[in-house]
């Protein structure tokens, strides 16, 4: 069948190409997710699949870290698509059956797995399986709420608890924090609270932005959004910037708050007028791609949800800033090379360099970073913090394919097991709690070049490179630290489990949580049909 859409494709011509093309790509997809679900059987089946999913990284976790890399996507990505292609195998095989043949497009089954999944009732969703397969290429034309409401139509014929309710309760509450893609040192905080927690956030920041004279350049705008910057200072004032001697409101409260921000010396001198300040030029606004609030399944990219931290469900969430937000700045314009190179926030985005010279540096507490060159390992596993600040900064991120995870939330894992290997720049590298635990228990392995490249293999075979995050703008940070001397007794691997460690387990698995979410949103469901019901008019 496959072959046939390819040939066809080959064939076409004009328009009848791109629909030709469009038909074997949406084939493809059902392939490629077809192919996430057979490993995932694969893994279930093993001898110790039970035990594992009492694990906090269980099978599913394994199998979504191998999908991640072999896609270039994160761990997140992958695990909110091996959640439609796990659902497509055991729910709804006939709707399955009619992806494969590229006659509907990954966003519309994507959507049918998500209208279809409080289903609770095999025979009641094995007819709705059948009934929505039969239709679904005639839907194919429609907006995202009409194919919504097809499906739902559906659903409610033959199990009313089961339809998706609108996500304006307090179930849908989230903050996210997105960094701009523009290199304007910028970011984007979008959330959904409490009404309460709203109001009381809205009169907070009022209250900061009044706390400055009036002699601040600041828009109010301006200062309700360095107002979020002083609450997560733990700061009780906003710091004036009239430039003025005897304010008083121009002293800046100390913080507790730490956040690592990598820079070129010649940074935090820049001289350069820092813009940021007073009415924003008329053109300076474009409109965001999606709006705040929009469905990120309406986007073509099909972001889905990142799950870098261990819940307790295991449940993929969205991913922050998945489409929603994009950047609302325009990038400033080309007048020819920056005198200086930008900074680099680990976790976050770049500080153009008259920002951090404006803002950041004259407070900041300035730590100069050390390469240690072909200096020896340390004789002791924990390393010193300079050599800890190094690699760190050297990585930036945790080193796994696809994952970022801040370095300054990574352990510093020895990539040749201590005391085999030594604590040295060549043989440390940042890897988060998750990826720490995966390597260690899950047959990955890896290997490390001097200068932090970190070739990575999966329990499948498969190769994977990744390169330290500071090679692009540090590039200096990457240069070739002394090699790693093992003997090859010290490399001989260890048989089994490393002694004495075990993985941590979850409270329930990943199945009795995901149940228990959709026993709960029946239940809401239900009282809200017998609601409508009591309160229906007597005709």
């Amino acid at each position: 069948m496959f072959e046939g859409l390819v040939e066809s494709a080959v064939r076409s011509r004009g328009a009848a190409a791109i629909g030709a093309w469009a038909r074997m790509e949406n084939a493809a997809a059902a392939r490629r997710l077809f192919a996430m679900a057979d490993l995932l059987e694969a893994k279930l089946a093993d001898k110790d699949s039970a035990e594992r999913d009492q694990w906090c990284l269980d099978n599913w976790d394994a199998v979504s870290a191998e999908v991640a890399a072999a896609q270039n996507v994160s761990p997140g990505v992958a695990s909110n698509e091996l959640l439609d292609a796990w659902a497509m195998r055991e729910r709804l095989p006939r709707v399955a059956e009619v992806f494969a043949t590229g006659a509907i497009s990954y966003r519309l089954a994507r959507t049918v797995v998500k209208r279809t999944r409080l289903i609770a009732d095999r025979d009641a969703r094995a007819k709705v399986d059948v009934e929505i397969a039969a239709q679904l290429t005639a839907w194919g034309s429609l907006s995202v709420a009409k194919q919504e409401a097809e499906i739902d139509d559906w659903v409610d014929r033959f199990d009313p608890s089961a339809v998706v309710r609108a996500e304006g309760s307090s179930r849908s509450r989230h903050v996210d924090v997105i960094p701009a893609k523009n290199g304007s040192g910028v970011c984007y905080v979008e959330a959904v609270l409490h009404s309460h927690d709203g109001e009381a956030l809205d009169r907070r920041l009022e209250e900061l932005a009044r706390s400055v004279c009036d002699r601040d350049p600041r828009t109010k705008d301006q200062l309700r959004s360095d107002a979020i910057g002083a609450m997560a200072a733990k700061a009780d004032r906003l710091m004036c910037l009239c430039g003025i001697d005897d304010c008083e409101a121009a002293q800046r409260t100390p913080s507790a708050v730490v956040v690592h921000v990598i820079a070129h010396e010649d940074s935090l001198t820049d001289d350069t007028p820092f813009a940021g300040h007073g009415e924003r030029p008329p053109d300076a606004a474009v409109e965001p791609d999606v709006h705040p609030g929009e469905d990120p399944d309406e986007k073509a990219g099909q972001d889905a949800a990142e799950a870098h931290d261990l819940q307790p469900d295991g449940e993929p969430r969205q991913e922050p800033g998945s489409g929603r937000g994009k950047d609302l700045l325009a990038p400033p314009p080309a007048t020819g090379p920056a005198k200086t190179k930008p900074a680099m926030i680990l976790g976050g985005g770049m500080l153009p360099a008259p920002l951090l010279a404006a803002t950041v540096a004259h407070t900041a507490t300035i730590k100069r970073l050390v390469h240690p060159g072909q200096s020896p390992p340390e004789p002791r596993y924990t390393p010193s913090q300079k050599l800890a600040d190094f690699v760190r900064c050297r990585d930036m991120t945790c080193r796994f394919p696809g994952c970022d995870v801040p370095a300054d939330r990574c352990d510093l894992d020895h990539t040749i097991a201590y005391p085999a290997g030594p604590t040295q720049a060549s043989n440390l590298k940042a890897l988060c709690r998750k990826h720490h635990l995966l390597k260690t228990f899950w047959g990955w392995r890896d290997a490390q070049d001097c200068d932090g490249t970190v070739v990575w293999t999966s329990p499948g075979g498969q190769v994977f490179t990744t390169h330290p995050g500071s090679r692009l703008l540090f590039p200096a940070l990457c240069r070739p630290t002394a090699p790693v001397v093992v003997s090859s007794a010290d490399l001989a691997p260890a048989p089994g489990r490393p002694s004495g460690l075990g993985m941590p387990r979850r409270k329930q698995t990943r199945a009795q949580a995901r149940a228990r979410r959709i026993a709960e949103q029946r239940r809401e469901n239900e009282a809200l049909l017998k609601t409508v019901q009591d309160d229906a008019p007597p005709f």
